[in-house]
Order: C-alpha cells, then structure tokens, then sequence
C-alpha cells in the first residue's frame, strides 16, 4: 500500500511557517530587540553522544589523518577497509580525500593544520599520493599496496590483507 503526500499542501505549510518566523525577526528588530543567536562551538564543546554525535565528530581536526585510495579495485577496497580499520584503532582518523581533491575549504585547513598524514593506494596509479601532492601537501607517509606485493584484480579484500596494511601504516604513522 502505497501512501500519497500532499506536497504542495506541505510546501504551502513550510512556506507559511518560513514567512512567520521571518516575520517575527524582522518585527522584533523593528522593535529593537535582538534576534536569536545560535550557540556556536568552540573548544570545549562536545559532540552529542549517540549518531549524530559521532556524525558530527568526523569532521573536526585530528593530530593525524589518514587518507585512502577507495577505488572500484580489489586493491582500493583493501586501501579503504585498512583506513577504517586505523581509525577504529585510533592510530589516525580516516579523512576525505575527495574533499582535498575539490579543494573544499575545511578539509584543506584541517589538513594543514594535520601533525601526520598517510596516503594508502592500493595499486600504483597512487592516486591518493598525487591527489595529495597536487593540493600542495608535500610531508606525508604512504603506503601503496602493489610495493606489498598486492596485484590490482588478483589480491581478494580478506582480512589478512587488510591487517598487513594496517600493521604497515600504523609503522608509518609511528615515525
């Protein structure tokens, strides 16, 4: 049973709603008073316990970011799942290497601002290397699964390949 949503009758609702509360904003400043201001974060705030909590933690700065190659090879699903697995260990906090590509203002200051970068690729392509280099990160430690003896289409995502991965980027993010 498939159930029909009046979505005009919900656009009209939420643009009365919109219209109200701008209403009242632009009346109460009128009338001198001040708009609400939203509580903005700083150091001593904590994420929210729970999803959203943890949600929202992922994209604060860390000491030491590690960045994967995710790529649709068997290799970059071993890059990717050792990354994930760093991060659960707490060697390092897996980042977003599509944002340092797109050159996304908070994912660059945020590597910057990084005391320890890893790139792992998984074949050598090195894409997550070259994405990095090209943004203008020079100083950073790199895994590439194929120096492993890892082959792009023969090398199965198990889970002892991913640990041999973790066990060198935690090595490297050691030095």
């Amino acid at each position: 049973m498939s159930s029909k949503v009046n979505r005009r009758g919900m656009l009209k609702s939420a643009a009365a709603g919109i219209a109200a509360g701008a209403a009242a904003t632009i009346a109460a400043a009128a009338r001198g008073a001040e708009s609400p201001s939203l509580p903005v974060p700083d150091a001593g705030t904590k994420p929210a316990p729970g999803p959203a909590g943890a949600q929202a933690a992922c994209c604060t700065p860390a000491s030491k970011l590690i960045f994967a190659c995710s790529g649709a090879a068997d290799v970059g699903k071993i890059a990717d799942l050792a990354a994930r697995k760093l991060t659960e260990e707490g060697a390092g906090k897996m980042f977003c290497l599509a944002g340092v590509g797109g050159r996304v203002k908070g994912i660059m200051e945020t590597t910057k601002a990084a005391q320890a970068i890893l790139a792992i690729d998984g074949c050598p392509l090195q894409c997550a290397r070259n994405t990095l280099d090209q943004a203008g990160f020079k100083k950073f430690e790199h895994v590439c699964l194929s120096d492993m003896g890892m082959e792009k289409g023969k090398t199965p995502a198990t889970e002892e390949a991913v640990a041999k991965v973790v066990v060198r980027g935690k090595a490297k993010l050691t030095k």
